[in-house]
């Protein structure tokens, strides 16, 4: 393909992709954000992100859900640079236990919650965030991750044992259930 070539065809098309990427840039980054957990991660995932979008743009453009496509795109990306990365980790990681930092009594909520995201398997981790933050049915999360509804809710009950008994006072947040 000769330099500068649109892989989508036309120009219209090209045109369209930008207009998508501008306006859904944001939607992305927020999402990838609490994937990840911090900026640069989130810069890249978005960018990887987009660069599939666009690769494949005929056909994520004819998507009844744009936004649904790129967002399924960016977690389907964010779990499987996960899995490899946990992969290399294993092989290079010795087996001394992490000090674990307990969360300032005073810290805001918000960065106590992201530091203890962080902690969660990067598919528990991408099931809360679509699940409670996205705020996405069940049906919705097992479908983005291609696995049963039922492995949604466990996994998104286990995660919020975890994130709780973290947290400190379990008692404190749970919702009596």
């Amino acid at each position: 393909m000769p330099a500068g070539a649109d892989p989508g065809g036309a120009d219209g098309e090209s045109a369209a992709f930008e207009a998508y990427a501008r306006d859904g840039q944001r939607r992305l980054y927020r999402t990838a954000y609490l994937l990840c957990g911090d900026v640069e991660g989130a810069q890249d995932l978005t960018q990887t992100t987009l660069a599939k979008l666009f690769q494949h743009w005929r056909r994520a453009s004819r998507a009844e859900n744009l936004d649904a496509y790129a967002k399924t795109v960016l977690v389907r990306t964010y779990v499987a640079e996960r899995r490899r990365s946990v992969r290399d980790l294993i092989a290079h990681r010795s087996n001394a236990p992490r000090p674990q930092a307990d969360p300032a009594p005073h810290a805001d909520l918000r960065l106590t919650l992201l530091a203890l995201l962080g902690e969660l398997p990067p598919r528990a981790r991408a099931m809360v965030v679509l699940r409670y933050w996205d705020d996405l049915s069940v049906e919705s999360v097992a479908s983005l991750l291609r696995c049963s509804e039922s492995t949604v809710k466990s996994q998104c009950s286990r995660s919020l044992v975890r994130l709780r008994a973290r947290m400190g006072d379990g008692r404190l947040y749970s919702t009596g259930s």
